[in-house]
């Protein structure tokens, strides 16, 4: 894991941002212990963007929980912006926390109560909770002392797991291996569903199914792999890997690719 700075003789500056949503909170300065950032571009006389070279600031080994080292990769990342505070998870079915002032300094690792694909991770300020999505459940981690943590959330959607994980207040937007994505309410404990149409004599009520926005098809090459082992399948769902609100704007962004190994493609969608 690193923790990156600037070189002196270079032009562009690193900050904190994310995909479509500027940050609500101030931005940390990579010398602070910030994990996270890109590099803003400068134009040369042409008009070509320039970019800095950046090297580690700070190198922290994965506590070993097994003896094979490929368990140990670093599947996402999380940033308490209030604590300064980095969690990681890692392909063993650990949590780890580090305090990231300065150098990175290890306070915890704890065992996931769901170990099989933990590769995403994300944090509320609001409710001090990080969330790790795993291939069948979200599980919710309550890190200050006397807490206990909540119930973990179970999303069985056919077994391709939880591919993005993002937090708006109470609420967790859940982006999945098959091609969806789900809100939970963590307050309610449940997801939020569909309403059904209102009639001439009832009001809109809820229907008993989740609310899901689905993706579309994207592209997907078709190669050898492809046509040898999906047999020229066509409708293969798309992965959903990330997605980003814009709340000003009340646009959400999403973007994935096929979730079988070897196939090549890609999805990009927005919704407004």
């Amino acid at each position: 894991m690193y923790v990156f700075s600037r070189r002196s003789d270079e032009r562009a500056e690193p900050v904190l941002t994310s995909s479509l949503a500027r940050p609500s909170h101030p931005v940390p300065e990579p010398a602070t212990g910030s994990a996270a950032l890109r590099l803003k571009t400068k134009h040369d006389d042409a008009g070509l963007p320039v970019y800095a070279h950046i090297r580690p600031r700070n190198l922290e080994t994965i506590p070993r929980s097994s003896t094979n080292p490929r368990n140990r990769k670093v599947r996402a990342l999380a940033f308490n912006h209030k604590n300064q505070e980095l969690g990681a998870v890692s392909l063993d079915g650990y949590f780890h926390l580090w305090k990231a002032r300065g150098a990175l300094s290890r306070l915890l690792s704890i065992k996931l109560p769901y170990c099989r694909e933990n590769v995403c991770l994300t944090y509320c300020e609001e409710l001090s909770l990080y969330a790790v999505g795993s291939q069948s459940h979200v599980s919710f981690l309550d890190l200050r002392q006397g807490h206990q943590n909540l119930r973990p959330m179970c999303s069985r959607e056919g077994g391709t797991g939880v591919r993005s994980l993002s937090f708006y207040q109470h609420m967790v937007t859940v982006g999945t291996g098959h091609g969806s994505l789900l809100f939970y309410d963590v307050r309610a404990q449940k997801f939020l569903e569909e309403r059904a149409s209102a009639g001439p004599d009832c009001s809109p009520g809820p229907t008993g199914r989740k609310l899901r926005l689905t993706c579309g098809r994207g592209w997907l090459s078709h190669d050898d792999l492809w046509v040898n082992y999906f047999g020229g399948w066509d409708e293969l769902p798309n992965a959903l890997y990330t997605h980003c609100y814009n709340w000003p704007e009340m646009k959400l962004f999403v973007a994935g690719g096929p979730l079988p190994s070897g196939l090549h493609g890609n999805y990009a969608g927005l919704w407004s």
